[in-house]
């Protein structure tokens, strides 16, 4: 085979695989890392937003349902060990914000791009549902299912020791408000590179 045929094969390869979404994909994953590392380092563990949340859901509504997982599992995962909090409930995180990377593009069914309130309604509802499964798994390996839904339920929306605040509510709100901030640059960004 000669260079040039082996260069069109190659560029038939790189168009057929979207190499651009498997890098914006990881960047994403890179990214939500990031800004969870360093919201570790400036305020401690104290929970107000779920930056892997907000890519995840971002990556599924401009991609697919696959680039929603990569980022939901790899988020959780990598920012995990790097953090050295890493343990079982890692799994039930991660697969939990991949299950939200899954469902974020049934988002553009509901016509979440037709407004801001649409987009900020549809992305609360997937964080809520990360946030209630992911301390239910988790906790159910302690306790009955239904004491693991009580306990969700008052540590995410009471105010509650250690946090004095509603860490839940709180959480979705802010992490919702990244959403609606970083979403129509990046589709608009993304429109841009691909024309």
């Amino acid at each position: 085979m000669d260079s040039p045929t082996r260069l069109r094969s190659f560029m038939a390869l790189l168009s057929k695989r979207n190499v651009s979404q498997e890098v914006v994909t990881a960047v994403f994953v890179a990214l939500a890392t990031v800004l969870r590392l360093l919201k570790n380092v400036v305020v401690g563990p104290l929970q107000f937003v779920n930056f892997p949340a907000a890519f995840t859901i971002v990556g599924g509504l401009v991609f697919d349902f696959k680039s929603g997982a990569v980022i939901g599992v790899m988020s959780f995962v990598v920012s995990d060990l790097l953090l050295g909090y890493a343990g079982v409930w890692t799994v039930f995180t991660s697969l939990s914000m991949g299950l939200v990377g899954i469902l974020s593009p049934l988002m553009r069914r509901l016509d979440a791009d037709s407004s801001m309130v649409s987009l900020g309604v549809s992305s609360y509802l997937l964080v809520l549902i990360y946030d209630v499964l992911s301390s239910v798994t988790s906790f159910a390996l302690y306790v009955p299912l239904q004491v693991a839904f009580a306990w969700s339920i008052i540590g995410l929306f009471l105010p509650s020791p250690p946090a004095l605040y509603p860490v839940g509510l709180v959480t979705e709100i802010v992490t919702v408000s990244v959403v609606v901030l970083i979403y129509s640059p990046v589709k608009r960004a993304l429109k841009e590179v691909k024309s």
